[in-house]
């Protein structure tokens, strides 16, 4: 196999930088083809996995197209190569903040082990991916992780802007970042109305919505459980609404949230489908991936399709 392989220097505050530098050595041992391209800003890797995507568009069987970053990074390529209607596999070297795709498809956290996994690989392996459109704004997109409105978008704007982000990332704990944001976000985040429609088409009204995420696989915030029964390999996603009651439940809601439980609490709804359709009625924060959509209105109608993965699991035999 060859490499088209797309790194994020900044990712992880700067840590893929050096993570990089180790890939570099290792493959260059192995005597492995490979090409390489940086990031330079936001948005970049959809242009360069487009072009990607272009250029070896006959080679799906022999050239593998390799994230080193986070899953902003990861996000980014996909959505890249979806829109260019390519089928070029996608693997993946975790080095972000959070890392939650490796947690949710069985990657090691260690990036030389990852390396690894992807060079073993002998054939792609098809996974769930989330497909979103936004009726209001006219817009689609394609996320592997979740798709939060409310309070976990307002923590990913915070936790963004935070210079705690940068110190916990040195010390590999992006997850602590997430959480230390959510105090302030239970303070400030308002609730707001909520309208889900079912496929048999009954409608679910949530005056007081707080916590709004449709996940496709368990994990969100770099390693927080918010869907433990979801999986890469499902043709589901499953949306998770909680809303804000007093101040007591709201705290419990946030321990069962940090416990990886919330989804099973008797304060939770969970929908469970390959389509799903909603609306909010008001300005909230959304995000995708780990990446800010703004603060928005949206009318959001989400199914699935699947995308080939290139690198051995270590949940194999949950895959087979």
């Amino acid at each position: 196999m060859e490499y088209s392989i797309i790194v994020n220097p900044l990712a992880g505050s700067g840590r893929a930088k050096k993570i990089w530098q180790q890939l570099q050595n290792r493959l260059n041992e192995l005597n492995i083809v490979y090409q390489v391209v940086e990031t330079r800003y936001h948005g970049h890797a959809v242009d360069l996995a487009a072009r990607i995507a272009h250029r070896f568009a006959s080679a799906a069987a022999t050239h593998v197209v390799m994230v080193v970053g986070g899953d902003g990074t990861l996000h980014e390529t996909l959505n890249g190569l979806i829109k260019a209607n390519s089928s070029l596999p996608l693997a993946y070297i975790p080095a972000g903040s959070g890392n939650d795709f490796a947690r949710g498809y069985g990657l090691s956290q260690d990036p030389m082990t990852a390396l690894k996994q992807v060079l073993d690989a002998q054939h792609p392996t098809p996974i769930n991916v989330g497909h979103y459109y936004d009726a209001i704004k006219q817009e689609e997109g394609y996320f592997l992780n979740n798709l939060g409105i409310g309070f976990d978008a307002a923590i990913v704007s915070q936790a963004n802007a935070s210079r705690a982000k940068k110190r916990l990332n040195r010390w590999h704990l992006g997850n602590l970042s997430y959480m230390s944001q959510a105090l302030g976000v239970l303070y400030n985040q308002e609730p707001f109305e909520t309208m889900i429609q079912e496929k048999n088409g009954h409608h679910h009204l949530f005056p007081k919505t707080f916590i709004l995420i449709a996940s496709n696989h368990p994990y969100i915030g770099g390693g927080f459980k918010i869907a433990p029964d979801e999986s890469l390999q499902s043709s589901t996603l499953e949306l998770l609404v909680v809303e804000r009651r007093n101040w007591l439940i709201t705290f419990w809601c946030l321990r069962q949230f940090a416990r990886g439980k919330l989804n099973h609490s008797r304060f939770a709804k969970c929908f469970r489908a390959s389509r799903l359709h909603y609306v909010t009625t008001s300005l909230e924060f959304a995000q995708t991936d780990g990446e800010e959509m703004g603060s928005r209105f949206m009318d959001l109608t989400l199914d699935t399709c699947q995308y080939p993965f290139w690198g051995t699991s270590l949940k194999e035999k949950q895959f087979n």
